[in-house]
């Protein structure tokens, strides 16, 4: 009975996979920047099963995708999980111009004026970070607020909106310049897994952007008009310093948005955060909290909490906004802003305070916007 037992599994093997169950597995593959499955998009064209070998034919939206490596694995290792598979080949084609523009529109909703995580019906929360000046370390606190909610199992993107101080790229190690596709920009995925989007990554390395506010504002509407945003949980915006009007043009075009205020401990930097506090909340944003960052440092002999700054800038600023402190963040050493270098390591004492930070948001209920007639 065992023999005979065997000699039907053997057979079944050597039959190979069915059709169905291998187009099945593959919509568990998913396009790296899109984040749909390669079945949904179209872009599997053909399915060939010689036993237990499977050649799977994949249209890609041009032929120099960078992310051809990346899908191969994927492909290959999701369907040597599938019973009776013993060797896959992937074969690739480009999609018609014709395929690629229905998959475009298809991606925009044939709309072209904000994005839909911008939407107020999207379930996506737009968390704004902002600070009354620079220095005080509201790009380092954006993209570790960015990676502690990854943590906990959100799906987050970045929008660097700090034009003329663009600095999110280089923090997050990936300088290249996005994948644009039929006027469709892509977001830019960092070693870490994270993706975002900065005109940084449009311009070269060091070369600065002198622009007016009317072109940064038009440059940022076309971020969030042209980039392909899905709809993840979160969307952290690096907002520019200060009250001026390139912040408060992005506060208008996003309405549902909540602010993040950064601070540190001095009593200069708590002054002009209560400003940007204040031009948040005039602008009807939803006002989640404060942080301190900069807040003290760990002696690495007991670790006792040395205020090097003084100051009790955070609790200030809470109290006239009247808002509360989501948590104070460490100084460590050798978070020099070098490329890749400004996440905190997970479990260190900054990349806890990041998840306590995350958590407090993450649990906040979400405003529905009044429409006033």
């Amino acid at each position: 009975m065992a023999n005979l037992f065997r000699r039907r599994e053997d057979r079944r093997r050597q039959d190979g996979p069915t059709e169905d169950a291998v187009r099945e597995a593959l919509r568990d593959v998913r396009d790296p920047e899109i984040g749909r499955d390669i079945v949904s998009l179209n872009m599997v064209r053909g399915i060939e099963i010689d036993g237990g070998r499977v050649r799977v034919g994949v249209a890609l939206t041009t032929a120099g995708c960078p992310l051809k490596h990346r899908i191969t694995k994927d492909v290959t290792d999701r369907l040597k999980m599938v019973e009776g598979v013993s060797e896959v080949d992937v074969d690739f084609g480009v999609m018609t111009d014709a395929d690629r523009q229905n998959l475009m529109n298809s991606l925009s909703g044939g709309e072209r004026e904000i994005a839909s995580a911008f939407r107020d019906e999207s379930k996506t929360r737009i968390v704004a970070v902002v600070s009354g000046k620079g220095g005080v370390g509201k790009s380092t606190v954006a993209v570790n607020l960015a990676a502690a909610l990854q943590r906990a199992g959100k799906t987050v993107q970045i929008l660097d909106a700090d034009v003329h101080g663009a600095s999110v790229p280089v923090m997050l190690g990936a300088l290249q310049k996005p994948n644009v596709i039929d006027g469709v920009i892509f977001p830019i995925e960092s070693p870490t897994g994270l993706k975002f989007i900065s005109m940084g990554n449009f311009v070269g390395e060091g070369q600065a952007i002198i622009w007016r506010a009317p072109i940064v504002n038009k440059a940022l509407a076309q971020l969030m008009r042209d980039v392909y945003w899905g709809e993840p949980d979160f969307v952290i915006v690096d907002m520019p310093p200060g009250t001026g009007d390139v912040a408060l043009t992005v506060a208008q075009m996003i309405p549902k948005a909540e602010a993040l205020v950064v601070t540190t401990p001095q009593a200069d930097a708590a002054r002009v955060a209560v400003k940007a506090g204040k031009m948040a909340v005039q602008a009807h944003l939803k006002l989640d909290g404060v942080v301190e960052n900069m807040s003290y440092a760990e002696c690495p002999e007991c670790g006792h909490e040395m205020r090097i700054f003084g100051g009790d800038g955070g609790e200030r600023v809470a109290a006239e906004l009247g808002s509360r402190i989501l948590g104070r963040i460490p100084i460590l050493p050798d978070t020099t802003g070098e490329p890749g270098r400004c996440l905190f390591e997970e479990g260190s004492s900054p990349a806890r305070a990041f998840d306590e930070i995350a958590a407090s948001i993450s649990s906040m209920k979400v405003r529905k916007r009044i429409q006033v007639l």
